[in-house]
């Protein structure tokens, strides 16, 4: 026969049991914290951040050893002025300088949206060691300037027209087919 004292002890322990197995599967987010909360820049290319302006997806596009590098990116004015943007790479400065108008964007590479160019692209004349390295890049404008380390990509797949302007296009290893072994 089941008393009132015995169904409350099980009903006790049942809750205590749901408890301590709540606790032990929440745990589990202690050792691998919550990825949506990590700030990260979903592009090839850097970000930085100031008052005046953002720098947004900066690398540069070239063979490398001592081939030219396309500066590509954006830079987002957040004034109501309009500003003249100057690129350091490697402690060179590339001309000529951006201006972007106010409360606007501008590429660094002379793109726009619709895949045209209009302007000038930002050309370092001779990058120095090989692609897959990252550089030190300087942008500064309004009295401010911002710098990281930018990577240093091939002219290959979304890059590959910068191919004429970043050193030529990159030939495949002999005997390798268009596609194989890709991804």
């Amino acid at each position: 026969m089941t008393t009132a004292r015995t169904s409350r002890t099980r009903r006790t322990a049942a809750l205590a049991t749901g408890a301590l197995a709540a606790l032990a599967l929440t745990g589990c987010s202690i050792n691998s914290p919550q990825a949506t909360t990590f700030v990260y820049a979903p592009a090839d290319g850097v970000q930085m951040n100031g008052e005046a302006f953002e720098v947004r997806d900066m690398l540069l596009v070239s063979n490398g050893d001592g081939a030219p590098a396309v500066v590509s990116g954006a830079v987002v004015n957040q004034t109501a002025e309009p500003l003249t943007v100057t690129v350091t790479v490697a402690g060179e400065t590339v001309s000529p300088e951006l201006e972007v108008d106010a409360n606007a964007a501008a590429r660094f590479d002379g793109g726009l949206p619709d895949g045209s160019v209009e302007g000038e692209r930002l050309i370092v004349p001779s990058l120095e060691g090989p692609s897959g390295q990252h550089v030190e890049v300087r942008v500064r404008a309004a009295g401010e300037t911002l710098s990281s380390t930018a990577p240093v990509l091939l002219p290959l797949g979304p890059y590959a027209v910068f191919a004429d302007d970043a050193g030529g296009p990159v030939e495949p290893p002999e005997g390798h087919e268009e596609g194989e072994g890709d991804h």
